[in-house]
């Protein structure tokens, strides 16, 4: 399945009308956020989505959690957090072979795609750089039960 055949399925699907593919590439807006679907080497559609620019306070916290993150995702799906050299704004970005791809398969991977790229600028959208550090900070700490094994008593 190439690009020209998913956006006629989608189109068709969800009665959207002037979607087009130009250049291998095609434009979406989801829910208000921006995707762009391309056409990537080695057979395969690249999806990516625009997270949003690095918070104003808390930058590196918040890199840190991105890269966390990608962990995860690059486990259980071929999808990863970036970071654009360009313009330095967050993606969520997936890569999608196109082997034996049907449209189903597609719409069920872009719909994962769309419902974490929202958890994600939601994540974005409500950072607050404290808590971020809170949470190294207590990570950080030694364990309650450790310390009373120890003979010391936590304050």
């Amino acid at each position: 399945m190439d690009l020209k055949e998913i956006a006629d399925g989608l189109a068709a699907q969800y009665n959207i009308e002037g979607l087009s593919v130009e250049d291998g590439e095609m434009a979406l807006e989801i829910d208000g956020m921006p995707i762009l679907l391309a056409e990537g080497e080695g057979a395969a559609i690249v999806m990516t989505g625009l997270v949003g620019d690095a918070p104003s306070e808390g930058g590196e916290a918040f890199a840190n959690l991105l890269l966390e993150g990608t962990m995860g995702l690059m486990d259980t799906k071929a999808f990863a957090l970036a970071r654009n050299p360009e313009t330095g704004a967050y993606a969520l970005v997936a890569r999608v072979p196109q082997e034996n791809l049907t449209f189903d398969a597609f719409s069920e991977t872009l719909a994962d795609f769309v419902n974490l790229l929202e958890q994600w600028r939601e994540a974005l959208e409500d950072f607050r750089p404290i808590a971020a550090e809170a949470r190294v900070f207590a990570e950080a700490q030694p364990d309650a039960k450790e310390l009373e094994r120890c003979g010391f008593m936590q304050v």
